[in-house]
């Protein structure tokens, strides 16, 4: 058996990690019926331009001839057409979609074709694959995607065990820096420096760094461990996101380091805070009164062992059965 997993960047994000960690699981999990190879396919680049997303489904076309091919939302219209009349299965990983986040038309348009393709696709062949279970039930009720399956974020729960007993500073961490972010939580930011409170923000892409300017930095963390340490002594984390969240990974991690985490109840994010018992805010100044008051409700174990790495073959029994609900 051959598994391709198709993706391009230039950083590793928290969806690439999902789908990643996706692929590891499925070829463990299907070695134990099969031999099975398993390739990574990824191009270190963005697609922005119409040549661009051209050249992106072209060659995912071309990529996508495994028996298995686990692809990203911008090459799931590729692999299903060079998929039509295989035997192949492609599963499309769909960690969010919001019609408000100022997409390009071209985009668009695309994505009105992905849906519609695969909404009208019987054959289970075709699959999409979501991170939360808000997502299941959008892509099923409000897409009509019959084959749609929850495959979580999973971490290695006992990895995060070193980082969790530090002593907590008057940090705040707000988040991965992007345009995703409420605009006002530079505001936040701002009000929360007067309380003497440290603000900063992380980035993958090192060419965004920024020193401190009175009311946050932005802060690139050379390695993972780096990274975890630095959110392990703050004093929260915020999931400030205006649209409509995939999961947060990063609010999950901090988590797993027993920083607290504050954010809205957007999408998948609300299914993790509410799972959590994290603190759901609809403003800035909820998020503001929530940090000062300084009221903290972690998870049980439960939560944590629920998203334990050593929990993937059971959602991956589902997914592959012949079963087109996991309900």
């Amino acid at each position: 058996m051959q598994i391709n997993y198709i993706s391009y960047g230039v950083v590793k994000t928290g969806g690439y990690r999902h789908e990643k960690c996706l692929f590891d699981a499925l070829r463990a999990f299907k070695s134990g019926s099969s031999e099975v190879n398993g390739q990574l396919i990824r191009r270190p680049r963005l697609f922005k331009s119409l040549l661009g997303y051209l050249d992106l489904m072209f060659w995912a076309y071309f990529k996508s001839n495994a028996n298995i091919n686990i692809v990203t939302a911008r090459t799931g219209l590729s692999a299903i057409l060079r998929n039509w009349f295989t035997k192949n299965e492609v599963w499309i990983v769909l960690h969010n979609f919001d019609s408000t986040d100022n997409k390009s038309r071209l985009l668009g348009i695309y994505y009105q074709w992905l849906f519609k393709l695969l909404s009208r696709a019987e054959n289970k062949r075709f699959k999409v694959i979501a991170v939360a279970p808000y997502w299941v039930d959008y892509f099923k009720n409000e897409k009509c995607i019959a084959h749609t399956y929850l495959f979580p974020n999973f971490f290695d729960v006992k990895a995060y065990g070193i980082y969790r007993k530090v002593e907590k500073e008057r940090t705040v961490f707000l988040g991965q820096y992007s345009t995703k972010n409420d605009p006002l939580i530079a505001d936040l930011a701002k009000s929360l420096n007067e309380k003497n409170y440290h603000c900063y923000f992380a980035t993958l892409d090192i060419s965004e760094v920024k020193p401190y300017n009175g009311n946050y930095e932005i802060v690139y963390f050379p390695t993972h461990s780096f990274y975890l340490e630095a959110m392990s002594k703050a004093t929260c984390t915020l999931a400030l996101i205006r649209l409509n969240e995939g999961w947060n990974r990063i609010a999950h991690e901090s988590l797993l380091v027993n920083t607290p985490v504050v954010g809205y109840k957007r999408g998948g994010l609300g299914d993790l805070l509410k799972e959590s018992n994290s603190a759901i805010v609809n403003s800035i100044e909820e998020a503001y009164n929530c940090i000062e008051g300084g009221v903290w409700v972690l998870p049980d174990q439960d939560f944590f062992e629920r998203y334990d790495l050593s929990n993937t073959s059971n959602y991956l029994e589902i997914v592959c059965s012949n079963h087109s609900s996991q309900f």
